[in-house]
């Protein structure tokens, strides 16, 4: 897995890198071809107790989203990627979802263990979100998690649609496990998607 992780690493740091090399500027306007019909899909973003009492009945992989209140990006990827239907179907499909603010200040039992906040630096942060995020407190960080919460890996950056749908698909579905004998890019190179009409991107 260590391999994976580190493959995983670059590819995102690259994504993240070219996601934020044009500016929050040319995100402001979403094209509003996703969210204006009231029957598409949307991501049911649980709180991290609820995630986890619906973790124990039904084992699941779980997609964090660990954003802060001030994160710019952390909004344009609410806006713009996880409004997509196709994206948040395949989320839903794969994923309990949770929406987890890292600068939060509750103390959260879990794993035999009180996580609380940790004050400092600009605003501080969560023990928990630093543990998942393996102490690189950058935002928006997204984990992903196997149903007994051992990190895949992190997802780092803003991160466009065609971008995000095929590494969504290929860790929902465990093909990061060595069993599958499935390489990420080979994967995207093959993948097609479910949506009928192509994604535009914001202007």
């Amino acid at each position: 897995m260590n391999t994976l992780k580190n493959s995983l690493s670059v590819l995102f740091v690259i994504l993240a890198f070219s996601s934020f090399a044009g500016g929050p500027k040319t995100t402001a306007t979403e094209t509003k071809t996703t969210a204006a019909n009231s029957g598409e899909k949307k991501i049911k973003w649980l709180s991290w107790d609820e995630m986890v009492k619906l973790n124990a009945k039904n084992p699941k992989n779980i997609f964090i989203d660990f954003y802060t209140s001030w994160c710019g990006w952390c909004k344009v990827m609410d806006r713009n990627t996880f409004e997509d239907p196709t994206v948040a179907e395949l989320m839903s499909n794969y994923f309990y979802c949770v929406k987890f603010d890292a600068e939060r200040k509750d103390t959260i039992n879990f794993l035999n263990k009180d996580w609380v906040f940790i004050p400092g630096g600009r605003n501080g942060y969560h023990e928990l979100a630093a543990y998942f995020m393996q102490n690189q407190l950058s935002y928006p960080t997204f984990c992903v998690l196997t149903p007994d919460f051992k990190l895949i890996t992190p997802l780092k950056g803003y991160i466009t649609v065609p971008q995000f749908e095929p590494i969504v698909s290929y860790l929902g579905q465990d093909f990061w496990m060595p069993s599958k004998n499935q390489d990420l890019e080979t994967y995207k190179q093959n993948y097609k998607s479910p949506r009928t009409t192509p994604w535009v991107a914001p202007q």
